[in-house]
């Protein structure tokens, strides 16, 4: 039933799109190379809900440690709250909220890129994340693609990005309430930013809870009634207004 669910979850959240170009535009490598990450960065982003097109609270990332093979990033939310996140040199998550879900720390590092990026390339990790309040520890397993380059306007600009999709299955359990999430994670990612400067995420999960719940849609597997019912998370979007780069 389990495997039912996520199989069936990847076709509804990862439908078919036209084909992006695979070469790049003129005078940009058709490989892209892990930034060079330094200490003062900074993107910031407008959030909107992707249902309703409501803004949710502004976020400004800013670089406050590179060393070694760790990225320390302040996120600001004028009152929504701040967070500390941490990385690798290659933008590979290593203490970072879950599409949906509270903060984890992963390990090995959430491989949210893999650098050199290359329009066709994909990838497929595996981590394991663990809840710092509780102990708790879930698997999780990464898919990658990266789906070519398109031209992408946002408040900052219009920039040639590469399109880099994942999906993901996280194994996060509450018991009677929730078992795993199907996440999608779709990043425009600009060479010369450093960062991407539009981001999607969405998620669906399992849900053991009976009747409405709290606005969010609840959603039958099978027409039947006897599959798992699951439940659509929130659907943001993240646009760049500015960004500082050195």
């Amino acid at each position: 039933m389990k495997r039912f669910f996520f199989a069936s979850a990847l076709t509804i959240l990862a439908a078919c799109s036209a084909p992006l170009p695979q070469s790049p535009p003129a005078g940009v490598s058709a490989q892209v190379p892990a930034p060079q990450l330094r200490s003062g960065d900074e993107w910031t982003y407008n959030v909107r809900d992707g249902f309703t097109g409501l803004p949710r609270p502004a976020e400004r990332h800013r670089v406050t440690e590179a060393s070694g093979d760790r990225v320390v990033v302040a996120v600001s939310r004028p009152d929504a709250g701040d967070e500390i996140q941490v990385f690798d040199t290659r933008w590979n998550w290593v203490k970072h909220p879950a599409t949906n879900l509270q903060m984890f720390e992963y390990s090995p590092a959430y491989q949210a890129f893999a650098f050199p990026l290359t329009a066709g390339g994909t990838w497929q990790a595996r981590s394991t994340a663990t809840d710092p309040a509780t102990g708790q520890r879930f698997p999780v397993v990464i898919q990658g693609t990266v789906l070519g380059w398109e031209r992408v306007k946002v408040p900052a600009g219009e920039f040639d990005a590469l399109k880099v999709k994942r999906v993901v299955f996280l194994n996060y359990y509450v018991p009677n309430v929730r078992e795993r999430s199907a996440i999608i994670e779709t990043e425009w990612y600009v060479p010369s930013v450093k960062q991407a400067v539009r981001r999607e995420t969405t998620a669906r999960y399992v849900s053991h809870i009976a009747g409405a719940g709290s606005g969010l849609i609840r959603v039958r597997e099978r027409g039947d009634g006897g599959g798992p019912r699951f439940v659509q998370d929130d659907w943001l979007i993240y646009e760049l207004v500015s960004h500082r780069t050195r």
